[in-house]
């Protein structure tokens, strides 16, 4: 097998096991998780029905008290140091801006990029941990968070095995892994998720707009 094979073999196994783990969960269909179901038990014996914006609300809360609201953030937080991470793959192209507080925020991506990523990997545990304790083997979320967490702990190991083997195909399969990671976290992670996605489109596009606005202005006066 050629050293590409090899490099892109152990990725291409964790997606597809990923992947048959979303499927699978996909087509189990939508379970309401065992504390929402308790909830609306209780309810249903005070002859009350939670709406669907109760239900939501109420999204990861209930048995565990404080310590699984925290844990619930914990993991929230984490995928904010992972987006944090995410945007060198653009910003490193943004290393010779124009705009020179892009160049030095490019510059702190690049110092702070690793960081972002085993912090990342960290909060990951401490959460995916936590709810594997305390959740039924099967639930529907942990199902998806089981395999964006195997797609995590398989991009952390690439971006480790980067700075030992310095090659083209292991930073092409760390990208695609990163992307691959967010994938699964749209079908594991709730509202916060999308409102990362959201920041850093929008961030990405009014860079574009406002670079673009530069390099105009620096012709006009050349």
């Amino acid at each position: 097998m050629s050293q590409r094979g090899k490099t892109y073999l152990p990725a291409i196994i964790i997606v597809l096991i990923a992947a048959a783990i979303l499927i699978y969960q996909s087509m189990t269909g939508k379970q309401i998780p065992d504390d929402l179901r308790q909830k609306m038990q209780e309810a249903a014996k005070n002859g009350q029905k939670l709406t669907p914006e109760q239900m939501k609300g109420m999204r990861g809360k209930g048995e565990g008290g404080g310590l699984k609201d925290w844990i619930t953030q914990i993991g929230n937080v984490s995928i904010f140091f992972g987006t944090v991470a995410f945007w060198w793959f653009r910003f490193k192209k943004k290393m010779k801006s124009p705009l020179p507080f892009v160049k030095k925020f490019s510059k702190f991506l690049f110092k702070v990029h690793n960081f972002a990523g085993w912090t990342a990997l960290v909060l990951t545990v401490i959460h995916g941990v936590y709810f594997l304790y305390t959740k039924k083997l099967g639930d529907h979320d942990q199902l998806s968070g089981i395999a964006a967490g195997l797609i995590l702990f398989t991009l952390a190991g690439y971006g480790y095995v980067i700075r030992k083997f310095k090659n083209k195909w292991t930073r092409q399969v760390h990208r695609l892994m990163s992307f691959a990671w967010l994938i699964a976290l749209a079908f594991h992670a709730g509202g916060f998720f999308g409102a990362c996605v959201g920041a850093t489109i929008g961030i990405w596009i009014i860079l574009e707009i406002v670079e673009n606005i530069a390099k105009k202005q620096v012709k006009q006066v050349a």
